[in-house]
């Protein structure tokens, strides 16, 4: 059994991470640990996200002795151009320390939302999310682009592709270690 650690008790992550690892690791027991990153609770920028990501793997990696593995997974925005757009950013250590970052595809945010939290009146992507949509805990039931695809793609599909991205070194050893 491979135990591999999540720096999050959010349920959407601790599900896409469970399903990336399964794939290569099919005994992998999966567990969540709440973890402070120190981030704001809406990271804005790629060195941002990124550094949030690898806050939470290199701390799960010490929420239990038994860890093979600590991963991981902050969302956040990303400018390109005029435009942001949200990119789930996964990190992976291992006990013996190798570590790979991992990005999910990104998707274009409304303008009007992303200004609203840029400029304070929202702290974070879900809060808007949930007073635009009446929903409640968006980021913890599919997320965002659960809502704007109609449900074809959800929250744990981004993490699932960002992990499994994270992941291609480690069941690739012989190209990159």
């Amino acid at each position: 059994m491979t135990v591999v650690c999540v720096g999050s008790l959010n349920p959407t992550k601790l599900e896409g991470v469970k399903r990336a690892f399964r794939v290569f690791f099919p005994s992998a027991e999966v567990r969540g640990c709440a973890i402070e990153t120190g981030l704001p609770p809406q990271p804005v920028g790629l060195e941002v996200v990124m550094s949030g990501a690898r806050v939470r793997g290199e701390k799960a990696l010490q929420c239990y002795k038994e860890c093979e593995f600590g991963v991981g997974v902050e969302a956040g925005f990303i400018s390109i151009r005029e435009d942001y757009y949200d990119v789930q950013v996964a990190y992976i250590i291992s006990r013996e320390g190798a570590a790979s970052y991992g990005f999910s595809p990104a998707f274009p945010l409304p303008r009007r939302i992303v200004q609203q939290i840029l400029a304070g009146t929202y702290r974070e992507l879900e809060e808007a999310v949930d007073h635009y949509y009446g929903t409640e805990r968006i980021g913890e039931k599919g997320g965002f682009i659960k809502l704007l695809t109609k449900g074809a793609v959800t929250r744990e599909d981004l993490v699932f592709a960002a992990v499994a991205m994270a992941l291609v070194p480690f069941i690739n050893k012989e190209l990159y270690h």
